[in-house]
């Protein structure tokens, strides 16, 4: 289903109301009535555990107090089933709200809990939260369920090219043969460039309704939102940036193989890494009664690495001991100095299944998988995580105790001679930046809207285009500091429009390009067209406000004017 086509009765996301009051069903069926989303209702539990069977639910809206079970004990029964553990609870009651209990509706999984009266606005706007992620959600699983197809289709296609050219090499001359081989490799080199287009396009269609998502996110976070909404918004952050890994991950594996992989390094410290790796798992982890023990004793903590790249090594590790753990079991994280100090090692460890010894070595395969499948995704983690390792000059290996259970992946770094602070903006240049005049060109509307919105509220001077033509009628009648462009635009690329500047020797202004398209010839591409700077989206606003800040200096005696 795309974005403009009509959505049925059927395709809509559906809310779950449970209250044993008839007139309160009502109340509520009047404050959440919307033509965006259907509600479902109910007035005992057993009538809400039956709708639960038969369909999808974005929320659940969930009184306290009912008949033949109480809402905490449906809540209870909600989140021990796998197929609904993930819905969003909304806790209404009429009672007095103590601490401990609102403590007790968060323990079994509520996201909020409101007594009544319930302010309408407040609910409808919780309510909207969750419909509007669930359906983003269910778009972005479309889309992955696409991309698995259509790399299922390129593998089947490579076996029957495969096959055919193993036949005709039986079947010809050896001057045919080699005529024929000559092809063949011309072929696969075609068919390896064109998945590399395909996956580049994928990336771009898949990474750009998220822009729009992670502006309004901010948006609601600088615009001062209730409090109650901070989960939810946090909810709506993680997911994105999830949905943002998943297709890096992709990306990345088409780097790695291509051997244009490269890394930003700085000294990093690597407790620090580690302890950021555990606070983005806490959320699983608390979901499965797990902890983390952490025991950080080596003494030479900084090496030389991109800070990017490793947290995403350790939080892959990490999530990987999750899944694969008992509940209610704990996660080790430990470090040590080797060889002198000259070497940091880093062992995770979990009490989980283990891994079988003849799998130890090829668990760093790509799309290598265990024999629990349903947990393992795509199978590209680990394989990233050791040629992540690799090019930071380390080592990582697995190991099992079959006796006992439970893995452990170390990994050996080698320390950095000296620790350097990052470079960090000052406050100064911030304030360089406001009163700067930015010209934006983006074709997505949502996009191009959220991310004025938030320019203009850090102080910036902003005209907009949506397409190329747009942009140059612009620059007719309006002097500004830097252009930030999206790449593709309807009636052509970012990089012919800054062709179209340069025309007759114009200088060609200092210039960001934002695009969904991130391999490394896209970005070479944006550099080679005169593009400073290449934001690959979803685009969070402060790695914008700092590529802007970065041009600040080329103008210096323009700003302020």
């Amino acid at each position: 289903m795309t974005a403009d086509s009509p959505t049925t009765e059927e395709e809509l996301p559906t809310v779950l109301v449970v209250d044993d009051n008839l007139k309160n069903l009502l109340a509520l069926e009047t404050v959440l009535e919307n033509s965006s989303f259907r509600l479902i209702k109910a007035q005992t539990g057993s009538e809400a555990l039956l709708a639960l069977m038969n369909g999808n639910f974005a929320a659940i809206v969930l009184d306290v107090q009912m008949p033949d079970m109480s809402g905490i004990d449906l809540a209870r029964m909600i989140k021990e089933r796998k197929r609904t553990q993930h819905i969003p609870i909304i806790f209404l009651t009429a009672h007095f709200l103590e601490e401990h209990h609102a403590v007790l509706g968060y323990d079994v999984g509520a996201v909020d809990y409101l007594t009544k009266p319930i302010n309408p606005a407040v609910l409808r706007s919780k309510i909207n939260v969750f419909v509007d992620l669930f359906r983003k959600t269910r778009a972005l699983a479309e889309m992955n369920m696409a991309a698995e197809a259509a790399e299922e289709a390129l593998r089947v296609a490579n076996m029957e090219l495969a096959a055919r050219n193993q036949a005709l090499e039986s079947a010809a001359e050896e001057h045919t043969r080699r005529i024929n081989a000559e092809f063949a490799r011309a072929e696969a080199e075609e068919a390896n460039a064109a998945k590399d287009r395909f996956l580049a396009m994928l990336s771009h269609e898949l990474r750009t309704p998220l822009s729009p998502i992670m502006h309004a996110v901010t948006l609601l976070e600088e615009g001062g939102c209730p409090p109650e909404l901070h989960e939810s918004i946090a909810t709506i952050r993680r997911n994105v940036r999830l949905e943002k890994r998943l297709i890096d991950d992709l990306l990345d594996l088409a780097r790695i193989r291509n051997g244009k992989l490269h890394l930003n390094s700085q000294s990093v410290d690597v407790h620090e890494m580690l302890r950021h790796a555990v606070e983005i798992c806490l959320p699983e982890l608390d979901a499965h009664h797990m902890r983390v023990e952490k025991k950080l004793e080596a003494l030479h903590t900084n090496v030389l690495g991109d800070p990017a790249r490793l947290q995403q090594v350790f939080w892959n590790l990490l999530t990987n001991a999750v899944k694969f753990s008992p509940e209610g079991s704990a996660i080790e994280v430990r470090t040590s100095s080797v060889d002198a100090d000259s070497r940091i090692r880093i062992e995770i460890a979990d009490k989980g299944v283990g891994i079988p010894p003849e799998k130890l070595e090829s668990i760093f395969g790509a799309f290598e998988q265990g024999e629990d499948q349903a947990k393992m995704g795509l199978g590209l983690g680990l394989s990233i995580c050791k040629a992540l390792v690799e090019l930071h000059g380390g080592a990582i290996v697995a190991q099992s105790d079959e006796a006992n259970g439970g893995a452990t992946f170390v990994i050996d770094l080698p320390c950095a001679p000296t620790a350097t602070e990052p470079i960090a903006m000052s406050p100064a240049k911030l304030e360089q930046c406001k009163g700067m005049r930015l010209l934006v060109v983006e074709d997505h509307l949502d996009t191009l809207h959220t991310l004025e919105r938030l320019l203009v509220k850090n102080g910036y001077v902003v005209r907009t285009a949506s397409s190329i033509a747009q942009a140059l009628e612009i620059t007719r009648e309006y002097e500004y500091d830097v252009l930030v462009s999206d790449i593709g635009l309807p009636d052509g690329r970012g990089t012919d429009l800054m062709e179209r500047l340069g025309e007759n020797g114009a200088p060609l202004p200092p210039a960001i390009a934002m695009s969904g398209f991130g391999m490394e010839n896209d970005l070479e591409r944006s550099l080679e067209a005169g593009f400073s700077e290449h934001l690959t989206k979803p685009v969070e606003f402060l790695a914008l406000h700092q590529a802007i800040s970065r041009l600040a200096a080329q103008l210096p005696q323009r700003l302020g004017t």
